[in-house]
């Protein structure tokens, strides 16, 4: 697990903790040749915060922190050589090295959107969904086929899941949602053109928004209070499909279905099995 990912799941971290560990991820190169002593004296802490702060997030002591970041570059370092999601493949590579090509960069992408995740918005993200009446997707083009699996998934469970596909209805959709709605706007880029008055609209309707793009996509923060970010190593236009978008979208979309299952397993789990003969009318033995 990559540190920054080991930080995230630690809650109770001080500012001063912050200021330390926010050193270390930027300079991690620095941080792995120093002593201890002289990364305290950089951040003006002592040696005990620097201990302290490396139990609280799971490693112990200094020296295996120092490990943790020259894995951390070297899994950066392989995957950036390794993997290029705009044309991960090239002109002579076989069948056999597509398909392994494309593995790579599906874990690759999967890896990543995984380091973005916070927890404590994730957590939050999928109390929201799951107290919802109704949830509303507003996306576009490609992303709408992860969207209507999303939704596909949850009508399995009995829940009610909207993706409006045209503008017109997006808008209808807005103007027909209440405060038991919780929207899920989905762009890669953020810069879709149907967000601005979507976003607007639903602020002024009080319904709250999650919005799920690439890492630092959000350009409205004053509106939106909930972001997933996804890989955001994918360019906008030169590239020969958009395989990492899709299957970091598909990913979260995945996350984010099975934390709202879990919190009511048992139900689901019953309701599948009770309405199982009706879905599925095959003669299976």
């Amino acid at each position: 697990m990559l540190l920054e990912n080991m930080i995230k799941f630690c809650d109770d971290l001080t500012p001063i903790e912050m200021k330390v560990i926010n050193y270390i991820l930027n300079n991690k190169e620095i941080v792995k040749e120093q002593t201890i002593q002289e990364l305290a004296d950089t951040v003006f802490v002592s040696k005990s915060t620097i201990h302290r702060l490396c139990k609280k997030i799971g490693i112990d002591g200094f020296n295996k922190l120092k490990i943790q970041l020259v894995q951390d570059i070297m899994i950066k370092q392989e995957n950036s050589k390794v993997v290029d999601v705009n044309y991960p493949f090239k002109y002579n590579d076989s069948q056999k090295n597509i398909a392994y090509k494309l593995m790579n960069l599906y874990e690759t992408t999967i890896k990543d959107t995984f380091n973005y995740i916070d927890h404590v918005i994730l957590t939050k993200v999928t109390h929201l969904l799951f107290n919802a009446k109704v949830i509303d997707i507003y996306t576009h083009a490609h992303n709408l086929n992860a969207a209507e699996n999303f939704q596909d998934k949850m009508l399995t469970i009995g829940r009610i899941v909207n993706c409006p596909k045209s503008l017109y209805e997006q808008r209808m959709r807005v103007l027909a949602a209440d405060k038991k709605h919780v929207a899920i706007i989905i762009s890669y880029s953020g810069k879709a053109t149907f967000i601005p008055s979507i976003i607007k609209k639903l602020y002024l309707k009080q319904i709250p928004i999650i919005f799920i793009s690439k890492a630092n996509g959000n350009m409205y923060t004053n509106y939106i209070k909930y972001q997933l970010s996804i890989s955001d190593k994918e360019n906008l236009r030169d590239r020969i499909s958009q395989f990492s978008s899709h299957i970091a979208l598909q990913y979260i979309l995945d996350v984010l279905f099975s934390c709202i299952y879990n919190l009511n397993r048992e139900k689901n789990i019953e309701y599948i099995h009770e309405f199982i003969n009706f879905m599925d009318d095959r003669e299976i033995e």
